[in-house]
């Protein structure tokens, strides 16, 4: 089955970019994200689904990197606090995702499949994003 790669990339990330309150700025896992969804070969069930596979672990990188770069930087009682955090939202990407895996299986047709990998990548893209705007807050400095 073949999906037009910029309405399933509009549909995953245009409430993402309407609900901020600055100007969007597309991040560089976006952008390959729309790239790989691009490339001919990769306008398959198959292929959409590895492209998101691919932005998902990026985001986990990129996530990874900013709870250390934040770790570096909060109070011991922070620390405590963010680590605790982590820990539960952890645990509330593997619930979300068994429950995604669950519904989508139900679902009728194999575009279902790539909303369903889209779905995961949200899921770390938020938190990742999360992460970088914690750090982006205890770092800034207005002068």
């Amino acid at each position: 089955m073949r999906l037009h790669p910029y309405l399933i990339s509009f549909t995953m990330y245009s409430m993402i970019s309407f609900s901020q309150d600055k100007p969007y700025q597309q991040h560089a896992i976006d952008a390959d994200l729309e790239q790989c969804h691009a490339v001919l070969e990769n306008q398959t069930t198959a292929g959409m689904i590895e492209c998101e596979y691919t932005a998902r672990i990026a985001w986990d990188k990129e996530m990874n990197k900013y709870y250390k770069l934040l770790m570096e930087v909060l109070k011991p009682v922070e620390k405590k606090q963010l680590r605790d955090s982590q820990r539960t939202w952890l645990e509330y990407r593997d619930n979300e995702m068994n429950f995604a895996a669950t519904f989508y299986k139900n679902m009728d047709g194999t575009a279902w499949l790539v909303i369903h990998a889209g779905r995961l990548t949200a899921i770390v893209k938020q938190r990742a994003l999360e992460m970088e705007n914690y750090y982006e807050m205890a770092t800034f400095d207005p002068d």
